[in-house]
């Protein structure tokens, strides 16, 4: 008892492995929808279509959600700080990014059809899927927003578990309603999963939000001062968050290049690397942000300087040997997640290789985003945005040189790779801004 009345002490600590168990608790369901997806359609030309498809609407929902979650901490807490109205900031940056997005969605739809023919190699049923499986799912770009911008204003709040515990509540919907509409709709039910699981995501963080009492939330689709340095603030991570984005379509449209089933293979391979990525980060990342733009503008740039440093000591090691454990017995979990159902025994193979190579960036990926986070908290977002267009061109050219020799695993493995130049470049800028900084003090 006493050792866990020390941890409640240390804030940071406390609320980091409380928020970690929680967002693992909470993700580990949706982490598990692709193993259904797995068992229930396996690997065929529709479930390329799929992931092809969602890996369009992942890409544009992802340039906004992330950095919306994150850039709103600091101006929350600076609101509360001012007694402002925070429902009615929070409001006015759902009812703009609302309608913006939904603006955005139908132009990308207009125009992605003839774009994906020249750069993909479907068939013209297969392309046709694709298409008609995006339009399905593409409500998942606002939806997807609106429920980081909730979660990112809980967390400033310091009420961490609901939105890590959120996302159970929308997988198991997920689940449900691909199981009951599978045999009826096919592939298009996966589609309809996902909508309603967010749906059921949203409305479960706005009664959270109500019954808390933290403020009253009031849609706006006003534009002031304080919005336009929001918005300003956030466009250079959006920019940077659409350039790392392009990643996945990257990989999945060289993926379209090589074998049927090949889109499906590094699909799945992908999830099975978001379990320790997300065990190893989500919890940590959320409340080290929220914890050290606290202690940074408490107490300066040295304070935050020490609190990187610990971060990395303390993380580096956890998360190398978790990465050599998984390595170490990836043939026997890649069996027990997808050997059975209607997958194709001959390709587990393949997928614990490419799996394997996605493993290898595990630590520097964790590393990478430690940076991530101490750039944000200096509101540093041009670095961000710098850094993920370099990432883009390393990443297709690592691609080329690796896919050849390599087939899909070297994808993942490119992936690992471009994770090491984060390490230099986010962490030489972070030296290079502190040392600024302190001449300045």
């Amino acid at each position: 008892m006493e050792f866990f009345h020390n941890l409640q002490k240390r804030s940071l600590v406390w609320d980091t492995i409380t928020t970690t168990w929680w967002s693992s608790l909470g993700r580990a369901i949706g982490l598990l929808i692709p193993f259904f997806i797995a068992a229930w359609f396996g690997v065929t030309s529709e479930t390329d279509a799929f992931f092809f498809a969602y890996g369009l609407i992942l890409f544009l929902s992802g340039i906004f959600a992330p950095v919306v979650e994150n850039i709103i901490v600091p101006y929350i807490a600076e609101a509360k700080t001012k007694n402002e109205d925070v429902g009615r900031f929070v409001g006015k940056i759902l009812g703009v990014t609302g309608g913006g997005l939904f603006a955005f969605a139908g132009i990308f739809l207009l125009i992605m059809k003839p774009i994906l023919s020249l750069m993909t190699d479907f068939d013209l049923e297969s392309l046709n899927l694709v298409y008609h499986l995006t339009i399905e799912i593409a409500p998942l770009i606002i939806l997807l927003t609106w429920t980081s911008i909730l979660a990112g204003t809980l967390n400033a709040h310091k009420r961490f578990a609901l939105p890590a515990l959120s996302p159970a509540f929308r997988a198991i919907a997920n689940l449900i309603i691909i199981f009951f509409l599978k045999d009826k709709f096919g592939v298009h039910s996966v589609a309809l999963g996902y909508i309603g699981g967010e749906i059921v995501r949203l409305v479960i963080l706005v009664i959270v939000i109500k019954k808390l009492n933290l403020f009253r939330l009031r849609l706006s689709f006003q534009i002031d001062n304080r919005l336009r340095d929001f918005i300003n603030t956030a466009s250079y991570q959006t920019i940077g968050m659409a350039a790392v984005g392009l990643n996945p379509i990257i990989d999945k449209t060289m993926a379209s290049w090589l074998d049927a089933g090949s889109v499906s293979i590094l699909h799945y391979a992908d999830r099975l690397y978001m379990i320790p990525i997300t065990f190893m980060s989500t919890g940590l990342m959320v409340t080290i942000l929220s914890h050290w733009s606290s202690r940074y503008y408490e107490s300066g740039i040295q304070r935050l300087k020490a609190d990187v440093k610990k971060t990395i000591k303390v993380v580096a090691p956890a998360t190398l040997a978790i990465a050599l454990v998984l390595i170490s017995l990836h043939q026997p979990i890649v069996k027990f997640f997808f050997g059975r159902g209607e997958f194709n025994q001959t390709k587990l193979p393949e997928v614990g290789w490419v799996w394997v190579c996605y493993l290898l960036g595990v630590l520097p990926y964790t590393i990478g985003k430690i940076f991530v986070q101490a750039h944000l908290t200096l509101k540093n977002t041009r670095a961000l945005m710098q850094n993920a267009f370099y990432l883009v061109i390393l990443k297709i050219t690592l691609n080329f040189i690796l896919m050849k020799p390599l087939r899909v695993a070297g994808l993942a493995l490119a992936t690992s790779l471009t994770s090491l130049f984060t390490i230099l470049y986010l962490g030489i800028l972070f030296y290079i801004e502190s040392k600024s900084k302190e001449s300045t003090l």
